[in-house]
């Protein structure tokens, strides 16, 4: 009879304890995602980049500033190809001239040596930022893409203009440069005309300084005004004195920009060369000066002498 007492209490127990609400304590939990960013770096352009560029022929330093965020102690890879032609497919990179780097995050270089250029096209350098321990974790923009620099081994722009020139004076013809090359360099202006013409042109020391990204220099080849003779075409044949010589007409790219009209290739190098008007005209009175004016009444009174002497004499 005991026995049955106990086994009833003790469903009566476990049915009651079945019963009771449970409560659960919630827990805290902290997601986070782990990801690589770049900071800007200095640059050639002198503006800051994601991806910097300084060189010359010989070499291509590419400069960045890549950290994990949040910040951990894991290294970071970095490749960085030469004219790649994907920006989405990092395998069509492969085979191409590069440089890599692994090491701490933060402030870091390669360098390409002896880069060959694509003096036709822009050019490009594409890189891709990961963690060595965790490949998939990579940089991209948001449009899915490998970050990409772009830039001109050597373009320019040269502005000159005509006038009406004054007969007898020797002037300066003004020849500007403005670079927007990543290599740096000498540029040289040359100014003649195609035949026999009313002027004489002076074209020694038409060569700037060197020039780098954004830099400005005026050559001034000097053209004396011989004689009046109406309006004539002067010819402007520019070059960049770092590009590459050339066999023919096809091995000269269009670096030249705002409005060269022909280009040639002249004792293995090319020219770019724009055209401008020029004129010529006699001083009007009001224009000479003392000496002028001085020279003209001598003149005037030995004209004037001869005259009286052929008829009274």
């Amino acid at each position: 009879m005991k026995k049955l007492i106990i086994y009833i209490f003790l469903l009566f127990f476990i049915f009651h304890t079945s019963q009771a609400q449970v409560t659960l304590i919630p827990a805290n939990t902290t997601i986070f995602v782990l990801t690589i960013e770049l900071y800007p770096v200095d640059d050639y352009t002198g503006s800051n980049q994601y991806i910097g560029l300084f060189g010359n022929k010989d070499r291509i330093d590419i400069l960045w500033n890549a950290k994990y965020n949040p910040e951990i102690l894991d290294p970071i890879n970095v490749t960085c190809w030469l004219n790649c032609k994907s920006k989405t497919d990092i395998t069509k990179c492969y085979g191409l001239q590069n440089c890599s780097f692994q090491g701490s995050t933060g402030p870091a270089s390669c360098t390409i040596f002896n880069p060959s250029y694509d003096y036709f096209s822009i050019n490009n350098i594409t890189c891709r930022f990961f963690d060595p321990n965790i490949p998939e974790l990579e940089y991209k923009l948001t449009d899915g893409t490998y970050p990409q620099r772009v830039f001109y081994p050597i373009k320019y722009s040269v502005s000159v203009s005509g006038g009406i020139y004054q007969v007898g004076r020797t002037i300066d013809l003004p020849i500007t440069f403005v670079s927007y090359s990543f290599l740096n360099g000498n540029y040289t202006g040359l100014a003649y005309v195609q035949q026999h013409s009313f002027i004489a042109i002076d074209n020694t020391y038409n060569t700037t300084k060197v020039l780098k990204y954004s830099q400005i220099d005026t050559v001034y080849p000097k053209i004396t005004v011989i004689y009046s003779s109406g309006k004539s075409i002067l010819y402007i044949n520019t070059t960049a004195n770092e590009l590459p010589s050339c066999n023919s007409i096809n091995d000269c790219p269009d670096i030249a920009t705002q409005g060269h009209q022909l280009k040639s290739c002249i004792n293995g190098k090319c020219w770019y060369i724009f055209t401008t008007e020029i004129g010529s005209a006699y001083l009007s009175l009001p224009e000479y000066g003392i000496k002028e004016l001085i020279l003209v009444l001598i003149i005037s009174v030995v004209i004037f002498v001869l005259i009286l002497r052929r008829k009274y004499y």
